[in-house]
């Protein structure tokens, strides 16, 4: 009887044991904890390289099919709406990642796992909210331009600076100086936060985002993937300094050895050079 209360008493935790065994697991937890959240938006960023590497080499194989000429862009839509998926004039929209879709047969490609998949917005967008974002990346626009966005002298959109070069057709595999150093796709700056007034036009594939600046966005952890048009995607670390408060807005980013203008560093068309 004696050797039985012994026992019972010993196989006991007083509360100090149990309040120390708590603080130790959560201890643990908050030290674990982090690390998932680490290890899971790295998986994400695993994902989003493979998607950005699909789209790349999906446009290549285009190209090789049509006379090495890139997707057209094919989404520049103005003032137009994209719920009945026409635009201005009535026609259907044709946007690259429609074009390129038969190379990938697989929508889920274009949605990065870290990015918005609904669209809040407000003012001309505010009808928008709720519809599925279908694509997260965007295009470059020097490589694909379609002449539809923009106008001779715009040096945006239309032409170079200098005038010397006219935007409005697709480039050649042959027009690109560096394709290792010539960014082909990016995350989309055309969807929440930044598109809330406007990036409601490209919530469809038939309508993807393009760009012709290196835009970039602390997406992951602390950088973002870039897509190149030799069909190779990187990760890049942001500094803060350096990402210009969650984006970079430059067309030739030297220190970096990326850039958007094709014909760089051949030439620089007159766009500025960021080191």
């Amino acid at each position: 009887m004696v050797i039985e209360k012994i026992a019972k008493k010993q196989g006991a935790f007083t509360l100090i044991e149990l309040l120390v065994v708590i603080a130790i697991i959560a201890i643990l937890a908050a030290i674990l904890f982090p690390v998932f959240a680490q290890a899971r938006e790295k998986a994400r960023q695993t994902v989003c390289l493979s998607n950005e590497k699909q789209i790349a080499l999906a446009a290549l194989m285009y190209a090789q099919d049509y006379d090495e000429t890139w997707p057209i862009v094919g989404s520049a839509i103005g003032s137009a709406t994209t719920l009945n998926k026409v635009n201005g004039n009535g026609q259907p929209f044709n946007g690259w990642s429609l074009v390129m879709l038969p190379y990938i047969k697989n929508r889920q490609v274009f949605l990065c796992p870290s990015m918005p998949h609904t669209f809040e917005g407000g003012g001309f967008c505010a009808p928008f909210n709720g519809q599925p974002i279908t694509n997260n990346y965007s295009y470059n626009w020097f490589l694909g331009s379609d002449g539809s966005y923009g106008t001779p002298g715009d040096g945006d959109y239309g032409s170079s600076p200098d005038g010397t070069i006219t935007w409005n057709h697709p480039i050649s595999d042959a027009g690109i100086v560096q394709p290792s150093n010539t960014v082909a796709f990016l995350h989309s700056n055309s969807v929440p936060p930044y598109g809330f007034t406007w990036g409601c036009q490209y919530v469809e594939i038939e309508t993807p985002d393009f760009i012709n600046k290196v835009r970039m966005r602390v997406v992951h952890e602390d950088g973002d993937n870039l897509t190149f048009a030799d069909g190779h995607a990187k990760w890049f670390h942001l500094k803060d300094e350096d990402s210009a408060g969650m984006r970079r807005t430059v067309y030739i980013w030297a220190s970096r050895s990326i850039w958007m203008f094709p014909y760089y560093p051949g030439s620089t068309g007159g766009y500025p050079v960021t080191q």
